[in-house]
């Protein structure tokens, strides 16, 4: 099953470690403005010892999607969530994978969700985020979309701040029209913590797939992931002091 992260050590190293993490960021793989990343280095706090599990779709007997090059889902997903992982650690927060490797969490499809499902549970988790890459019979869809489902009053929130960063930071194709939506997937119903399964572009889609499978494109995607969490977690503490 998923194996722990490490736990930030402290307040002034997470300081110091947000502000050099988010200035490489900017200089070697331009993924955000100036004042997105100051932005981040204070807002980030909110996720320092927070429990995190994050779950890359599929895996061993299930590869999920499969573009036109051959490149699977379950690849490229995992490599967004290790990306993903690493930010996340730098804010302090605690993080779970639910696999690090290509396998399979149990042999039945049903028990494979319900053993991602059961980690979570486990560690006492605060938030969940399921990883995913879409397809679809045309070739001319693409976009990355987040979704929810209302286990939880926060998920729509959650789905919608990680939907509103993936706008702003990923418009290679041109400007993307999605917006988060609700659905009924077996994963986000049943657990009981805010929850969002987040599509992270089309694999039926040459040109996306291209990017898909570029490790910049998908440090990219990682960071805005981590913009929405951070913004989730900041908008709730937020709730959580002032009550509105």
């Amino acid at each position: 099953m998923g194996t722990v992260r490490n736990i930030g050590p402290g307040a002034v190293r997470l300081f110091a470690a947000l502000l050099v993490f988010t200035l490489l960021l900017g200089l070697f793989y331009n993924l955000s403005t100036l004042p997105l990343r100051k932005e981040m280095a204070v807002l980030a706090r909110h996720a320092g010892q927070r429990i995190i599990v994050l779950d890359p779709g599929h895996g061993g007997f299930d590869g999920g999607a499969r573009g036109l090059s051959g490149v699977e889902e379950e690849e490229i997903v995992l490599a967004v969530a290790k990306d993903l992982a690493w930010y996340l650690e730098q804010a302090g927060a605690r993080v779970f994978l639910t696999r690090e490797e290509d396998v399979e969490l149990a042999e039945d499809k049903v028990e494979d969700l319900n053993a991602r499902i059961r980690l979570a549970e486990a560690v006492a988790a605060d938030l969940f985020l399921s990883i995913h890459a879409n397809s679809f019979p045309s070739p001319y869809e693409y976009g990355a979309q987040s979704f929810y489902c209302h286990n939880h009053p926060a998920s729509e929130t959650l789905a919608k701040e990680i939907q509103g960063a993936l706008v702003e930071g990923i418009d290679i194709l041109g400007y993307n029209y999605r917006e988060a939506q609700e659905a009924e997937y077996y994963l986000l119903r049943n657990l009981e913590i805010p929850a969002a399964l987040i599509e992270i572009g089309f694999l039926s889609n040459p040109r996306e797939e291209a990017l898909l499978s570029q490790r910049a494109y998908q440090k990219r995607l990682a960071w805005c992931l981590f913009v929405g969490v951070v913004r989730f977690f900041s908008r709730t503490a937020s709730v959580e002091e002032t009550g509105y």
